[in-house]
């Protein structure tokens, strides 16, 4: 039997939406421009849904942040009160305010000092200082790793943390937990330093991950795995769905059901099923298939 030995199906955005737009009665030749923005605003709608589902396993990638004393600088500014540092992010140090810090080979001397963090955030940091003007290169010097770090906005959950520490050519990871903001909250020494036996994932606009204990610089790296949000949807240049073969029905059925509540309003409710039933099918795939362990975690709490 002859068959085509090519694994390459892969039909753009506009096929799908064409498709999408057949499945709720609307014929290819009565599609307006209209149609078509419809489609694109609903498509990157219901990716978004998808990610508010579950793990999207295609979505999944290993992120590695350096444990590290001493972080490059973009730029430093100053207005002969404050000087403010930036720095690339994400992945990067977000320093606490009241911290020490030390600025060494700025191309400007005056802000080669030490200095006592005032304000501090994703990428950026400030400091009392006299001089003016902009410098560039440099670095920032602590003792010890941040305790808090930058997190990609394209982050939707973290899914498992570990540090990793270096010995020789060898590395060594060890597991940690993750925690809520109330667990963090419950701590009485937030600046403790240790090794790292814990995690919180603060969902913010501009997200952070916070270490504890506070690093103690014996660790090389914090190691997690993360969901990723799915690219956008558009239609420029004949762009495919940021989506694996196995959810492609489940992509049509989910776009025509979309489509149908604005354009074809008595579609919706079976496109609606169809689109439901397609979505399970294609998660029910969408695991890793793997021996699971339960195992309680049991342990006193005293204040």
């Amino acid at each position: 039997m002859a068959t085509s030995g090519t694994y390459n199906y892969n039909p753009s955005l506009g096929e799908l939406t064409l498709y999408a737009y057949n499945l709720a009665g609307i014929r290819n030749t009565a599609l307006l421009q209209e149609h078509m923005e419809t489609a694109r605003m609903a498509s990157n709608l219901l990716l978004a849904n998808w990610s508010n589902r579950g793990v999207n396993l295609w979505q999944v990638d290993l992120v590695s942040v350096p444990m590290t004393t001493s972080q490059a600088i973009t730029q430093i500014t100053g207005d002969g009160t404050t000087a403010t540092v930036t720095y690339p992010t994400p992945n990067t140090p977000i320093y606490t305010v009241g911290q020490n810090i030390t600025i060494l080979n700025s191309s400007v001397s005056g802000y080669n000092v030490s200095a006592v963090v005032t304000a501090s955030g994703a990428g950026y940091v400030s400091f009392a200082n006299t001089t003016t003007g902009t410098a560039t290169g440099g670095t920032i010097s602590t003792t010890n790793p941040a305790s808090t770090y930058s997190v990609n906005p394209n982050t939707v959950m973290i899914l498992d943390g570990y540090m990793a520490q270096i010995y020789g050519n060898n590395e060594t990871d060890r597991y940690i937990m993750p925690i809520s903001r109330s667990e963090y909250a419950s701590y009485p020494n937030k600046y403790q330093n240790g090794f790292p036996t814990t995690y919180w994932f603060d969902r913010l606009l501009s997200p952070q991950v916070t270490l504890w204990p506070v690093p103690n610089g014996s660790e090389a790296f914090f190691k997690y795995y993360r969901v990723i949000q799915v690219q956008d949807s558009e239609f420029t240049s004949g762009q495919r769905v940021d989506i694996p073969y196995l959810w492609l029905d489940a992509f049509a059925y989910g776009l025509a059901h979309r489509i149908s509540e604005i354009w074809m309003p008595a579609m919706a409710p079976a496109l609606e099923a169809r689109a439901d039933k397609a979505y399970t099918v294609a998660a029910e795939q969408n695991v890793e298939y793997a021996q699971q362990y339960f195992s309680p975690q049991i342990a006193g709490y005293f204040r």
